[in-house]
C-alpha cells in the first residue's frame, strides 16, 4: 500500500467512525505508531483531520470560532445527500466541487466516473480523484485556515477561465439569509465565481444548515439551480426554499 493510499483509507475511516485512535490505525495498517502520526500530520495539514495527542477527528464544515465532531447519523445523511447528487451529473461533464464534508461524499461517489472532468479548491477531494484516475484540476490559491480551501485572487483567476457543466457548492449555513452564506469573504467569493461559471449550480446542505448563521452571503437562492438537502428540514423553511429554487429533499430514514 502507498503512502497516498494509507493516507485516504485513513481518511475514509475518519469519515465513517468520526475519531479514532493512533494505536489502532497503526495495528490496522501494521505501521508504527510514528509513521501514523506523520500520516495524521499531513492530513491535518491539509485542513480535513484535527489531530489530538493519541488520536485524531474528522472535521465537519465550521464557523470561525470553532470545528465540532460529525456524529455517525450526521455522516449518513451527507452521503445520501451525496449519492443523490451524483444522479445528476451527466456523461462527459465538467464539474466544480469545492471544500467540505459533503462534497467529499460526492466525490466518493463519483470515483468510478472515468468520463468526467473534477475542478476543486479542495486538495483532499483532488486526491481522490487522482488516485481513481479520474481527470482532476486543482485550483491554487492562499490556503483557508477555516476550511482548508485555495482562495483569493489566484483561485478566483483560474474559475474564470474553465467553463463547467455544473457546480456544487457548500454552505456554513443560511439561518435568516436570503442565500447560502460562508464565514468569510474569500470563500465566497470562490464559491460566486464557481456559481457564476457553471451551466447549473447546486448547494448540498443538510439540514442543520438551517439552524445556523453564517455571515457572508454568496448567492441569493434564485440564483442557483437548486438545493439538496434532507427530510428533516423545517417544513417552513422548506416551503419558502420552494419558492426561490428547485428543492431536492432526501429521505433519511433507515434502509431496511
Amino acid at each position: 500500500m502507498t503512502v497516498s493510499d494509507r493516507r485516504r483509507e485513513i481518511s475514509d475511516l475518519l469519515l465513517q467512525k468520526g475519531k479514532i485512535k493512533v494505536g489502532d490505525l497503526a495495528r490496522r495498517f501494521q505501521v508504527s505508531t510514528e509513521t501514523i502520526r506523520k500520516d495524521l500530520l499531513e492530513l491535518e495539514a491539509q485542513g480535513f483531520i484535527k489531530k489530538n495527542k493519541g488520536s485524531a477527528e474528522v472535521l465537519v464544515e465550521t464557523s470561525a470560532s470553532a470545528y465540532s465532531q460529525k456524529s455517525e447519523k450526521f455522516i449518513e445523511v451527507k452521503k445520501k445527500i451525496a449519492r443523490e447528487a451524483a444522479r445528476l451529473v451527466p456523461s462527459r461533464s465538467v464539474i466544480f466541487m469545492d471544500a467540505g464534508s459533503t462534497n467529499y461524499q460526492l466525490a466518493r461517489q463519483l470515483i468510478m466516473r472515468k468520463d468526467i472532468i473534477v475542478v476543486t479548491n479542495f486538495t483532499p477531494i483532488a486526491e481522490l480523484m487522482n488516485a481513481n484516475e479520474i481527470k482532476v484540476i486543482l485550483i491554487g490559491g492562499e490556503i483557508s485556515q477555516v476550511s482548508g480551501a485555495a482562495t483569493g485572487m489566484l483561485a478566483t483567476y483560474c474559475i474564470d477561465h474553465v467553463h463547467a457543466d455544473l457546480a456544487f457548492l457548500g454552505t456554513s449555513g443560511f439561518l435568516d439569509s436570503s442565500g447560502p452564506c460562508v464565514e468569510n469573504f474569500p470563500e465566497a467569493e470562490v464559491k460566486r465565481r464557481m456559481m457564476q461559471n457553471a451551466g447549473e449550480a447546486y448547494v448540498l446542505a443538510d439540514s442543520s444548515k438551517a439552524k445556523t448563521r453564517a455571515i457572508v452571503k454568496y448567492a441569493e437562492w434564485k440564483e442557483l439551480t437548486g438545493l439538496l438537502t434532507d427530510d428533516q428540514l423545517d417544513r417552513q423553511v422548506l416551503s419558502s426554499l420552494k419558492k426561490e429554487l428547485n428543492v431536492i429533499v432526501v429521505d433519511t430514514k433507515e434502509e431496511e
